[in-house]
């Protein structure tokens, strides 16, 4: 089932890029720039994962402002979201390298199937909380990720996470023997690992289609994040939400490097003072949205296991160690497993031979 779901991801990546192209260019103006470096105006095109988020009201309207701010009007960024370009997620570093759009929102379990190294920071099973994530992302990105600016798309400028991530299902989950059989929604191949392993049937859906999906039957439950469940009123056809450490929705704001290269060395200057705060409030808003979502999922009826019940715990930092971490280094490349027990391992508490 994995195979013909890479084959399958690759297959609907390909042909959104190039509808993408198409959106792009009718929905935005190319890059600009006129007269002297010190006169220089500079339009981006941005491209967030959705609006349902305190990641677009709080990152990317706060990104845009301060950059205008900060260059007198120099730097000027238009931002608009995945689905109004028709892109679903898994396109997003073939659409940076081909220069289509500026900055983004790269989401690390999306791209997973371009580049499974990436994938590393967002493995299910690895993290007990929100914070040993952050932790894991601060090192993955530093040792990992800046420095395979290609791979990624670009110069990453900050990570983010847009929350914890826990699985929806119309059913109770009361054991792990209640996944068996049952077909759920991910995003990312380490996470159809995860829940093969569980029992579970993976199925791989865009956001935009989630909501029919589960509210039709084709699948009994998804994974997916606080904030989306908020925006969608996904209790108006779930009834339970559960605890599966399957860490956070998280990925890097990339800039491509054309777009890079093209800035005067004034206005590098200031993404390069703007990046901490990136970051900062890339995590700081998705604890937010994990607890705003949940608790307003909770008011609206939804039932919670979290955190994931403790005679649960075993089995699923078995299941990350011996069959979670070798499958995703496996198709990472020879150098993959050094590099989680060097970066990772400190901090998800085991080292993988």
């Amino acid at each position: 089932m994995t195979q013909h779901m890479g084959i399958r991801v690759r297959r609907l990546a390909s042909a959104a890029l190039l509808a993408c192209a198409a959106l792009v260019g009718a929905a935005m103006p190319a890059t600009a720039q006129s007269g002297s470096d010190a006169a220089k105006v500079v339009k981006w095109k941005g491209v967030a994962l959705q609006r349902t988020s305190l990641q677009w009201t709080e990152k990317w309207m706060w990104l845009k402002d301060e950059l205008a701010r900060r260059t007198k009007d120099r730097l000027q960024l238009d931002v608009v979201s995945f689905p109004e370009l028709g892109m679903t997620g898994p396109e997003l570093i073939r659409v940076l390298n081909s220069n289509l759009v500026d900055i983004a929102d790269v989401v690390t379990g999306y791209v997973s199937g371009e580049v499974p190294l990436f994938e590393g920071a967002q493995l299910p099973g690895i993290y007990a909380d929100y914070a040993q994530a952050r932790k894991g992302y601060d090192a993955w990105g530093a040792a990992v990720v800046s420095g395979r600016e290609k791979q990624i798309g670009g110069k990453v400028i900050g990570s983010f996470a847009f929350s914890s991530q826990y699985l929806w299902t119309k059913n109770p989950i009361n054991s792990l023997d209640d996944l068996k059989g049952k077909k759920i929604r991910i995003f990312s191949k380490a996470q159809a690992d995860y829940l093969s392993a569980l029992g579970a049937e993976p199925v791989s859906i865009p956001l935009a289609d989630l909501y029919t999906a589960i509210e039709r039957g084709a699948v009994d439950g998804a994974v997916t994040g606080p904030e989306w469940a908020t925006g969608v009123k996904l209790w108006e056809i779930v009834g339970y939400v559960t605890d599966l450490r399957l860490a956070v929705g998280g990925g890097y704001v990339v800039v491509s490097r054309r777009a890079w290269d093209a800035l005067p060395a004034d206005m590098r200057a200031v993404l390069e003072e703007l990046a901490p705060e990136v970051t900062q409030r890339g995590w700081d808003l998705g604890a937010r949205d994990t607890t705003a979502g949940i608790d307003l999922a909770l008011k609206n009826g939804i039932k919670a296991t979290i955190p994931a019940k403790p005679e649960w715990q075993p089995t699923l930092a078995k299941i990350a160690r011996e069959v979670v971490v070798p499958g995703w280094a496996k198709r990472s490349g020879p150098d993959a497993l050094a590099l989680f027990n060097k970066n990772l391992a400190p901090i998800s508490g085991f080292t993988v031979e």
